[in-house]
């Protein structure tokens, strides 16, 4: 983009006080963040189906996880990442007339309580028949990803997705999920999880999807969640049930407890 002349810079300003420049900006940026398509998304998305958490996964089908009022920054970065690195590909196959990537192909996965379930995955690379999706991870996750290797979750997800180009009419024979060092100094030091296409992996995970929700049709989300176990501590937006055990035992002895009705306290008769 080029440059506005001087003159109509100079006419441009307001005399607005210097110091709420960032603070304006912010909230330029915060807005668009909040709404962007994917935040104000309430039908649940391939993504979620592989949620190693159940209670997670019967909020997000009952609509009870509603996203908090905040501008999310870390989940902004993995999407800026993500439309940066569709347009490195695109732009490769334009230049070199490939026909090999296929960037933010949207397809069908299947069925949730009757709803259709669709999505757009990162990349499907044709010629060798792999589902390709990038996951932006900090330090904590990606060391633990070179320990234990990719999480029950993301390998969920990418069958899922795999199921989806299959059924699309696409020879698919492997998935990998591309753990990308978000502060990584190169793109190297991240991790790849890559393993065979497993159809009957992708349909479990989403009969165990359709399953709870035909539950919550049935019987209501309150009754389902009672059924259900504690979070499992492996999701994002998941609550930790150690660090809440592990808080609730350093506030035990605190508190100071209640004088039962017949307690010999200063005031007893």
């Amino acid at each position: 983009m080029s440059a506005l002349p001087v003159a109509a810079t100079s006419s441009l300003y307001r005399g607005l006080d210097a110091a709420c420049a960032i603070p304006d900006l912010q909230a330029v940026i915060e807005h668009a963040i909040r709404n962007r398509p994917r935040t104000l998304q309430k039908a649940i998305g391939p993504s979620s189906l592989g949620s190693e958490c159940d209670r997670c996964l019967i909020e997000e089908l009952a609509g009870l996880a509603e996203p908090e009022d905040i501008a999310a920054w870390l989940p902004t970065l993995g999407v800026a990442l993500g439309e940066w690195l569709e347009g490195v590909v695109i732009k490769h196959l334009m230049t070199t007339g490939s026909d090999r990537y296929i960037p933010e192909g949207r397809v069908t996965v299947g069925y949730v309580g009757g709803v259709e379930i669709g999505g757009n995955t990162d990349v499907f690379d044709t010629w060798t028949g792999t589902v390709i999706d990038y996951k932006l991870i900090g330090t904590t996750t990606l060391r633990k990803m070179h320990k234990q290797g990719a999480s029950t979750t993301y390998k969920r997800q990418v069958q899922v997705y795999g199921k989806g180009w299959e059924d699309a009419g696409f020879v698919v024979k492997s998935v990998a999920v591309w753990g990308l060092p978000r502060n990584g100094f190169t793109i190297g030091s991240g991790y790849v999880h890559q393993e065979p296409y497993d159809r009957a992996t992708a349909e479990a995970t989403i009969a165990r999807a359709d399953m709870f929700a035909r539950a919550i049709s049935h019987f209501g989300a309150e009754q389902v969640l009672e059924k259900a176990g504690p979070h499992s501590g492996t999701e994002f937006h998941c609550p930790d049930p150690k660090a809440e055990e592990k808080a609730a035992k350093q506030l035990d002895g605190l508190l100071p407890t209640t004088p039962s009705a017949t307690g010999a306290g200063p005031n007893a008769a």
